[in-house]
């Protein structure tokens, strides 16, 4: 449990000072704390001041701490008064004339009948009540000003604080002037639009689809929205928004249909025609070198030197060996050529097909003409 020891006041002491300074300043306007009234029956002076009198209580919940409490309390009341125009009726006050404790005061600040009678009773016009609950290093706190004679609410405030008293403090203090601000009330979002079953999100959350009945979605915060509209075959519709307090929007999304894919066909040469054309040249080439090396000068080693027996039998039945071989190749060569030259001939009969759909290219290679055909 918090705030036991006398460590816990020097954080509230500090905050409290100039609020509380200002709620007991004697001044035109200002706002003054009730003493010595007695219960339910307010001085006849301050029935005649054109000062507003409101009930101000902060009540713990849970395992808070009474001390600490009771001065965030007196924090949340000058507060309140440095405002001015005010007289604040406190706590004991409302629970004196309640005649009930802690419990039955928060039965009652819940219920605005229950506000209404004993504010009239106090002979205040607003009753500004709050609960304090802590949990951890947590402190939460939900006030509502509410209009006792209206029976309205005016405002609220919520809010969850992590830290020390010092915190709490800060934030409350801090909370008081949205009090004071215009609720803000949910708004409505209706839609109508074409075509039927077109999925409707909000803020990236579906929300439903578009019928032949408007689509009504209640309860929308007030603010800023992004609103996507989206259905096969169509075009998206997206819209940001700023939707206004209490607001009722209508909106007739209507998607554009897609048009039906264009396809063009162009035709280009087969790669195979290219390859063989290369192959060709390239064995033919070959083949030329080596037929004209298998056929050059049947006596490499000169006359002279044959005569004087420089050459054996064995250099010379290698060297024949040797153009033969080269013979060969040249034949093998001059085959490969031709082949690879028919290869390249018939692709010219196969170009390929590329398909372009959307401006996007795809491939498709017609194997035969009317034959088989495949997309990649």
């Amino acid at each position: 449990m918090l705030a036991r020891s006398s460590s816990l006041w020097l954080p509230l002491l500090l905050a409290l000072a100039p609020a509380l300074a200002a709620a007991q300043e004697d001044g035109e306007g200002g706002g003054a704390l009730e003493e010595d009234a007695p219960p339910g029956i307010p001085p006849a002076a301050e029935l005649e001041s054109p000062q507003l009198r409101v009930a101000v209580l902060l009540l713990p919940t849970g395992e808070v701490d009474e001390t600490a409490a009771e001065g965030l309390g007196e924090l949340l009341i000058g507060a309140v008064a440095s405002r001015g125009g005010v007289r604040i009726v406190g706590r004991e006050e409302f629970q004196a004339q309640l005649g009930q404790g802690d419990a039955g005061t928060l039965e009652c600040v819940s219920s605005m009948t229950c506000l209404g009678r004993v504010g009239v009773q106090l002979g205040v016009r607003e009753v500004i009540a709050g609960t304090l609950a802590h949990r951890g290093d947590e402190w939460i706190f939900n006030i509502n000003r509410v209009d006792v004679r209206e029976g309205a609410l005016m405002g609220r405030v919520f809010r969850e604080v992590r830290g020390d008293l010092g915190a709490v403090a800060d934030a409350l203090g801090a909370a008081v002037p949205e009090l004071y601000e215009p609720p803000r009330s949910p708004g409505v979002l209706v839609f109508a639009g074409a075509p039927a079953g077109a999925e409707v999100t909000l803020d990236g959350v579906l929300v439903g689809r578009l019928s032949s009945e408007p689509l009504r979605r209640e309860d929308v915060e007030p603010g800023r929205h992004e609103i996507r509209v989206e259905a096969p075959g169509h075009a998206p519709w997206s819209r940001v928004i700023q939707l206004s307090s209490g607001a009722e929007v209508h909106l007739e999304p209507t998607l554009a249909a897609l048009s039906a894919p264009v396809e063009r066909v162009e035709e280009s040469i087969h790669p195979l025609f290219f390859v063989g054309a290369g192959v060709s040249a390239a064995a033919l080439g070959v083949a030329i070198a080596l037929g004209v090396s298998s056929q050059d000068g049947f006596d490499p080693l000169g006359a002279d030197a044959r005569q004087e027996g420089e050459v054996s039998r064995a250099e010379a039945v290698a060297f024949y060996e040797a153009r033969g071989r080269e013979a060969t190749g040249a034949n093998v060569l001059f085959v490969v050529a031709g082949l690879a030259a028919i290869t390249g001939v018939v692709a010219l009969f196969f170009p390929v097909r590329v398909v372009l759909t959307d401006g996007e290219a795809g491939a498709s290679l017609q194997l035969a003409p009317g034959g088989l055909e495949g997309r990649f």
